[in-house]
């Protein structure tokens, strides 16, 4: 399916995805403490929600360029977490730690389809990158969960001043990976941050869509990365 000699991956929502567990258990012990019991099934299915809303809530909203490096942002979506799940009380505090150790990559994990494809395409020859709209902590992150040696070269919006779907990032991409556009295949899962975005640059795009929330989508899709390879 990869033709291109250079692919580059976004992060969360395509090899990231909240650790659910551990974030469920963080919300049910803090509905514990304002006297509201819900199952981790309730909270995980609450925050896999939240999640998929995300290129939506992101979609006016430059987060990684906020001068408050997204706070705001954060703890609107947790919060938002707590309300769904019937805690109505001030969960600022349990807020504000979920957030900072989210902030840290602490809830963050590999999707189960991510590790084989770079394999693969690292198999192949293939140069790798990221271009993300993320936090100055990415590569950080990355290390965390273990893939940040796939990846040649790294482009994060927090430090390049300018988000996706701004096509002078993917310009930034194409001069870090030396590589002309069209050889060039940007990986994404939001319609309107990555694929837009990239074939407005002059990028080739393929949507990631986990979910299948976009069967009509209008372009390359794949709902598992392993898709690329096969």
């Amino acid at each position: 399916m990869l033709s291109h000699s250079t692919i580059v991956f976004d992060v969360g929502g395509t090899l990231l995805q909240l650790d659910y567990d551990a974030l469920a258990r963080l919300y049910a012990r803090a509905g514990a403490a304002h006297g509201i019991a819900f199952d981790l099934a309730r909270a995980r299915a609450v925050l896999q929600e939240l999640e998929r809303e995300m290129p939506q809530r992101q979609r006016h909203r430059p987060v990684s360029l906020e001068n408050d490096d997204g706070k705001s942002f954060w703890d609107e979506f947790f919060t938002d977490g707590f309300r769904r799940l019937g805690v109505t009380g001030d969960v600022s505090r349990q807020v504000t730690e979920i957030r900072e150790r989210f902030q840290r990559g602490e809830f963050e994990a590999l999707y189960e389809d991510v590790v084989p494809v770079l394999d693969a395409l690292r198999a192949q020859g293939k140069r790798l990158g990221i271009l993300s709209n993320f936090s100055p902590n990415l590569e950080n992150v990355l290390r965390q969960v273990g893939v940040h040696h796939y990846f040649s070269f790294f482009v994060v919006s927090a430090l390049a001043g300018v988000e996706k779907p701004d096509a002078r990032i993917f310009d930034l991409t194409a001069r870090a990976a030396q590589t002309p556009h069209a050889e060039i295949v940007y990986i994404g899962d939001s319609i309107f941050h990555d694929i837009e975005g990239a074939r407005a640059a002059g990028l080739a795009g393929i949507l990631v869509d986990r979910h299948n929330q976009h069967p009509g989508f209008n372009g390359a899709r794949v709902r598992d990365l392993r898709e690329l390879v096969a």
